[in-house]
């Protein structure tokens, strides 16, 4: 028996077996006495290679992200992977679709790998096995820190998020500056904290002007496109539908932009589109979108620095990093009179 076959039976990563043969107080005390009764019932010695392999730290590590078809993780990727070469470590990409049950599995996974931290966009949000794994790796001496979104139970993680609240409240602000009273909001499943926050700055936009709030224009959908497409169907068959719509993602913002082609509609001709995160390829085929750009490259870079320094300073309070937003306007928070 060999030391990845303990860590095997007892539900564990190698390292964590490592850091109980070398007596290390990074190990919570159930979790070391559940390794040393499996390593007792196996008669398991440990030798020379597996007390040495805690002091090994592996150079790579793992990024989970919920869905590789939105270009935001892809700037993400980019960054993360940016900081992680030039400071010798490889990146090994989880996609878990949106699937609290996939992430689990992959985070699951991830124990065999023996990875150095971990950097997650995570899907389940609302989840506690999501929490419970996750502060387990951070308190097994595997730091990891969250990206764009929290989670329940998360509350002792480090975490990079864009100024959501803000960016939503300055775009729509701007088209309340445009002339627009009727203005809806595209927005994702109410669970994510970028989803709520966003909503927030919409509220809060709307309200300081002296706009009412008014439920029909709020459509609730699930960060996808086709979801998003049924909600924009929705606001434009109202009785007065809106002039201007704020889309909360990329992917929303493409679902409305379907519906609106598909229906002889031009963004900032017929009605009024705004969008949350720049979508660079619609620049190439003549259709400028105005949005709240983040960089998500940025995020990316920090998160792993972030995690870089989290590996060297387990000790220290939780960090939450900000990254700014701003409006790029290329049109479409107008109408043509």
């Amino acid at each position: 028996m060999n030391i990845r076959e303990v860590a095997k039976l007892a539900g564990v990563s190698v390292a964590t077996v490592s850091r109980v043969i070398n007596n290390s107080d990074k190990v919570k005390p159930l979790t070391r006495e559940h390794v040393q009764q499996v390593m007792q019932e196996y008669n398991f010695i440990p030798s020379a290679t597996a007390r040495d392999l805690s002091f090994q730290r592996s150079k790579v590590v793992a990024v989970v992200v919920p869905d590789l078809k939105n270009p935001f993780f892809y700037g993400l990727i980019e960054g993360i992977t940016k900081v992680a070469e030039k400071n010798g470590y490889q990146v090994l990409i989880f996609n878990t679709n949106e699937n609290p049950d996939k992430e689990y599995s992959a985070l699951t996974a991830i124990r065999e790998r023996n990875v150095a931290g971990i950097l997650i966009t995570a899907a389940g949000v609302k989840d506690e096995k999501t929490g419970r794994i996750l502060t387990e790796y951070q308190s097994e001496g595997t730091p990891v820190v969250l990206i764009d979104r929290y989670i329940e139970g998360g509350d002792s993680l480090d975490i990079v998020v864009a100024d959501n609240e803000s960016g939503s409240y300055k775009a729509v602000c701007e088209l309340v500056r445009q002339g627009h009273e009727r203005i809806a909001i595209i927005a994702g499943e109410k669970d994510y904290s970028p989803v709520y926050e966003r909503e927030l700055g919409y509220r809060r936009a709307l309200l300081e002007n002296g706009i009412r709030i008014r439920q029909m224009y709020i459509a609730y959908g699930n960060q996808m496109a086709d979801e998003s497409y049924k909600c924009m169907k929705r606001l434009m068959s109202l009785k007065k539908p809106p002039t201007a719509v704020f889309c909360g993602n990329n992917m929303m913002s493409l679902g409305a932009l379907r519906y609106l082609i598909e229906n002889n509609m031009r963004a900032g001709e017929d009605i009024a589109v705004f969008g949350f995160d720049d979508i660079t390829v619609l620049n190439h085929v003549g259709i400028p979108l105005s949005v709240v750009d983040r960089s998500e490259r940025e995020m990316g870079m920090k998160a792993m620095e972030q995690l870089l320094y989290r590996m060297k300073h387990s000790g220290i309070e939780r960090t939450k990093i900000s990254v700014p937003t701003r409006l790029i306007l290329r049109g479409t928070e107008k109408v043509k009179q």
